[in-house]
């Protein structure tokens, strides 16, 4: 009876020590699961045309900062938040907008969805870039659209 004792402890042991070994130490695992960084954007528009820009993702605190910069110089951005390999965006471009990725390391998957696309999604793949390898304008450096809530030369504030 104490061999079988011995024997069961020592498999418990030899299992429960191959179980924390293969499981990944959590400072790791968020590091391989860490988004930020630059990116190459390419997704198609609910009318049908294709489009690309350049993605920026920062962390801040437990969530992250999204810029879009999009080939015909519109900027937007968003706020998310990042679950097991799966990063959530909402934005708003004119309408309501939300997106959600799946993390690769080199990769971003994404379907997005906006106010009035019909219940239909639209794909959108970032692809990361090395670090340094493509020059990012700060917003000053561009022209300052005015936003809804300035008035716009020409008209009127009521």
């Amino acid at each position: 009876m104490v061999r079988i004792l011995v024997v069961a402890a020592a498999l418990v042991a030899a299992l429960g020590g191959t179980a924390a070994a293969s499981e990944p130490d959590q400072s790791t695992a968020k590091k391989l699961a860490d988004p930020s960084g630059v990116y190459l954007c390419e997704g198609t528009n609910p009318d049908g045309h294709r489009y690309r820009g350049i993605v920026q993702i920062a962390a801040v605190e437990d969530t992250f900062l999204v810029r879009w910069t999009l080939s015909d110089e519109i900027e937007v951005t968003g706020v998310g938040i990042l679950r097991n390999d799966m990063l959530a965006v909402s934005y708003f471009g004119g309408t309501p907008a939300v997106v959600v990725y799946k993390v690769d390391p080199e990769k971003l998957v994404g379907e997005w969805t906006m106010g009035g696309a019909d219940g239909k999604t639209f794909a959108e793949t970032l692809t990361r870039v090395p670090e340094g390898s493509i020059a990012i304008p700060k917003p000053q450096d561009r022209p300052r659209r005015p936003r809804r809530t300035e008035p716009v030369a020409g008209t009127i504030a009521i």
